[in-house]
C-alpha cells in the first residue's frame, strides 16, 4: 500500500534533480524511484533507484511524481507524458527553509527551493518552479510553468505570464507586467512591461529579440 510520503521523480535530465533530492530528503520524503524518461544515459549519476521508461508499469499511479527540471518547456513535455501515462498528481516540494504567507495561493507542482521568501496575497500557477533565494513581493500573479533562477527580485503588484524564464539575479520592478513564454536575463533590471515571447537584458532592460518561442519551449 502506498505511503502518505511517497514521491517519484520523473524527467531527471538536469542536475537541478540533486536540489529537489536534497529538499525531498529534509522533508523526510520517500523516493520510490527516479524514472529517466529518454532512451540513453545522459542523466545525473548516482540517482538511486533509477528507472528506465520500460519500467514505468511497475508504478502505483497514485504517487504523486516531482518533476526536477529548470526550463519551461521540458515542464510542459513532462506533464504531458505524465498524464499520458495515467499519473494522477504532482507534489508540491517547498524546501523548509522557504518562508511563504499565509495567503499565499498555488496550484500542483509547486517547486520551491532554499530561502526563497513569497509575500502576500500571490497566486501561483501550476508547475511553477523558484530556485534558491528568490523573492516575490505581495500581490504578484504567476502563471503556469514559470521559472525563476536563482537569487530573483520581483516587486509587488507584477504579472509574469505563462512560461516565462527569469534569469539568475535579475530584478523586476512593481507594476510591470511580463508578456507570456519571454525570457529576463540574467542581472537584467525590468522597469517596464515586456511584451510576450521577447527575450530582454540589460540595466535598465531592452528587448533584444522578438517572436521567439519561450525557453526550451518548441513552436506551435
Amino acid at each position: 500500500m502506498k505511503s502518505n510520503n511517497e514521491i517519484l521523480f520523473y524527467g531527471i535530465a538536469s542536475a537541478y534533480t540533486y536540489e529537489c533530492e536534497e529538499t525531498a530528503r529534509k522533508l523526510g520524503l520517500e523516493i520510490r524511484g527516479y524514472i529517466h524518461n529518454q532512451n540513453n544515459e545522459d542523466h545525473p549519476a548516482n540517482l538511486e533507484p533509477l528507472f528506465m521508461i520500460d519500467d514505468i508499469h511497475k508504478f502505483d499511479r497514485n504517487i504523486p511524481i516531482i518533476i526536477p527540471l529548470i526550463t519551461p518547456g521540458f515542464r510542459m513535455i513532462i506533464e504531458k507524458e505524465i498524464l499520458e501515462h495515467g499519473f494522477k498528481s504532482f507534489y508540491n516540494l517547498i524546501h523548509p527553509s522557504s518562508v511563504i504567507a499565509s495567503s499565499v495561493k498555488w496550484k500542483e507542482g509547486l517547486n520551491v527551493n532554499a530561502n526563497v521568501v513569497i509575500g502576500t496575497n500571490t497566486n501561483i500557477g501550476k508547475h511553477v518552479l523558484f530556485n534558491r533565494s528568490v523573492s516575490i513581493g505581495h500581490n504578484v500573479e504567476i502563471e503556469n510553468f514559470v521559472t525563476f533562477g536563482p537569487g530573483c527580485v520581483v516587486g509587488g503588484h507584477t504579472r509574469i505570464c505563462k512560461g516565462t524564464f527569469v534569469g539568475i539575479n535579475s530584478t523586476i520592478l512593481p507594476k510591470v507586467s511580463i508578456g507570456s513564454n519571454s525570457v529576463i536575463g540574467g542581472g537584467a533590471v525590468v522597469t517596464k512591461d515586456v511584451p510576450s515571447n521577447t527575450i530582454v537584458v540589460g540595466n535598465p532592460a531592452k528587448i533584444i529579440k522578438t517572436g521567439i518561442a519561450g525557453y526550451n519551449i518548441k513552436p506551435q
